[in-house]
């Protein structure tokens, strides 16, 4: 985007719905959650690939965002 870390912070502090990283958190949680459905990775694979730091805080903030498990969206 050719920009400044500050001057991404602060556009996003000026529109956005959400901070840079819940922004980034959602892109995420959403390509994993396509993945789920056209893949046959495991979860834990899954979680690993979009850089969760565990499958049980993927699973928590897929289920937060979703309002379903991982398992049960496939």
């Amino acid at each position: 985007m050719n920009v400044s870390v500050r001057t991404l912070y602060r556009a996003f502090s000026q529109g956005a719905a959400s901070p840079v990283m819940g922004y980034v958190r959602e892109r995420r949680l959403e390509r994993a959650r396509a993945e789920l459905a056209s893949t046959r990775l495991t979860v834990s694979e899954i979680a690993a690939r979009w850089h969760f730091a565990d499958s049980s805080h993927f699973v928590k903030a897929y289920k937060k965002r979703f309002a379903q498990t991982p398992t049960a969206g496939r």
